[in-house]
């Protein structure tokens, strides 16, 4: 009997050397394996983090990487990530393939803490009977412990703390600039979504942190209350906003607003004021809204305030997709990719 207790105890110390435990953002523990090599990001914003801290451990993606959102993936991403089967996942109205996540195999699944999510992931997350840690990337100012927590994950933790440092670097550079301007003087911006225009998002909202990351007068008042954004409005209250600075999702919008008369009318579009989001790989803004927010914040407080903004955003795009992508872009690229 003796003999049979030290050798259940000692395949409980086996197992247990052999798991590791972590706790998610809701303090709820999760055992997972010692070793992770095969991981499954719930939304966009979560595997496009998993990417760039290993995407070689990535079961699938969650939408086709080529669409009009995220562009030039051929060039700056992996082929082993450009060729990953589309899993689908949890984000805006979509809801993900569970028998082909099951037949993916992941060890564990990371989920997007949002509240506007939560209820619907957790429902099809009971069905699938794999460890699922949850972790909140709404706020941009979390992404540097985010990081760190996934690199212990996914035992990367020298890659995953230096793209934490660089995140908080570049978010502290941030607020210290913005916090140099007085808010009767913030610029007034306008986020243009749609082919027309007319869809947009409400300051308090996770789709526009960037703008406001940027200390941008965000010029839509109001609190987002769907997942999905984009709020219709009218052109009238678009003049009405009077903005002094529009930022433009569409492509096919940027092409006419110069040119059609309506728009015409507003200091944004006379003053030449109108800005494209550059999408490559990943969009600078939104759409989804992941960790390239926290240089698209930057970019957009280089228009916001050109002679006030202390960096050469030159460099700054430079160095981060060089430690994001291990990209070494020349100026033809950021002419190319990014209109700079």
């Amino acid at each position: 009997m003796r003999l049979m207790i030290v050798f259940v105890l000692f395949i409980a110390s086996l197992l247990a050397s052999e798991s590791r435990t972590f706790t998610d953002v809701m303090g709820k523990n999760i055992t997972l394996p010692e070793h992770i090599s095969r991981i499954y990001g719930s939304a966009p914003p979560i595997t496009f983090m998993l990417y760039v801290i290993d995407g070689n451990q990535l079961v699938g993606v969650n939408f086709p990487q080529k669409n009009k959102d995220n562009a030039n993936g051929e060039f700056f991403l992996s082929n082993y990530f450009m060729s990953l089967p589309i899993l689908g996942g949890w984000h805006g109205n979509n809801t993900p393939n569970l028998e082909a996540i099951i037949n993916a195999k992941p060890e564990v699944i990371v989920t997007w803490d949002t509240a506007l999510l939560n209820e619907k992931t957790l429902a099809d997350i009971k069905k699938l009977a794999i460890p699922a840690l949850k972790v909140n990337i709404d706020d941009s100012k979390n992404y540097p412990d985010v990081f760190r927590y996934l690199g212990k994950v996914m035992h990367k933790e020298e890659r995953a703390n230096a793209l934490a440092s660089m995140a908080q670097t570049y978010l502290d550079e941030l607020k210290l600039f913005v916090d140099t301007i007085p808010e009767n003087e913030r610029t007034k911006v306008y986020y243009a979504e749609g082919d027309k225009g007319l869809q947009t998002e409400c300051d308090i909202s996770f789709h526009s942190e960037p703008l406001m990351l940027a200390g941008g007068n965000l010029v839509h008042k109001c609190v987002q209350n769907s997942v999905i954004g984009m709020q219709e409005i009218n052109f009238e209250q678009v003049m009405n906003y009077a903005p002094e600075v529009i930022i433009v999702q569409s492509e096919l919008f940027y092409k006419t607003i110069f040119t059609d008369k309506k728009w015409q009318s507003l200091k944004a579009v006379q003053n030449k004021r109108v800005y494209l989001v550059p999408k490559t790989p990943f969009n600078w803004t939104d759409r989804p809204p992941s960790f390239m927010r926290i240089i698209g914040a930057h970019w957009i407080t280089s228009k916001l305030y050109p002679k006030r903004y202390p960096y050469s955003i030159h460099s700054k795009v430079r160095e981060y997709y060089k430690l994001f992508f291990g990209v070494e872009l020349s100026d033809e690229n950021l002419k190319t990719y990014f209109a700079l």
